[in-house]
């Protein structure tokens, strides 16, 4: 798959998965739980939907490897700290609960891209 084709996959997944983690998010806060809550929670359904996407149809990886997932999920660890870092800087600055989780999702979306594709789902 050329990198331009894989990054529209990668964009396509992230559009479905922006759907559902951010639906998660503003549901929990919806219901009165704290931003920061709603923020993990939404993230880690989200997580292990992009895993299960990303494999599949963007990075296509056939092995069935705990080394994948592992390396997956530290990645997506790193993406998330940046994200709630971002999530926290805002939210001190006063800016509205529900922008300050769309800016932190795209540091989450910038990052997460870049160390799938050159960490993660490598092909070596």
């Amino acid at each position: 798959m050329t990198n331009i084709k894989q990054l529209f996959s990668y964009l396509g997944v992230g559009v479905l998965n922006t759907i559902v983690g951010f639906g998660v998010i503003f549901t929990f806060m919806f219901f009165g739980f704290s931003p920061e809550l709603s923020n993990l929670i939404g993230y880690a359904v989200g997580i292990v939907f992009s895993y299960v996407m990303n494999k599949i149809f963007t990075f296509k990886t056939a092995q069935k490897s705990m080394k994948e997932f592992i390396k997956f999920v530290l990645s997506m660890g790193v993406a998330y700290a940046l994200n709630f870092i971002t999530l926290k800087l805002m939210l001190s600055i006063g800016l509205n609960a529900y922008l300050c989780q769309i800016i932190a999702g795209g540091v989450y979306t910038i990052t997460g891209y870049l160390l799938s594709k050159f960490w993660a789902f490598a092909k070596f």
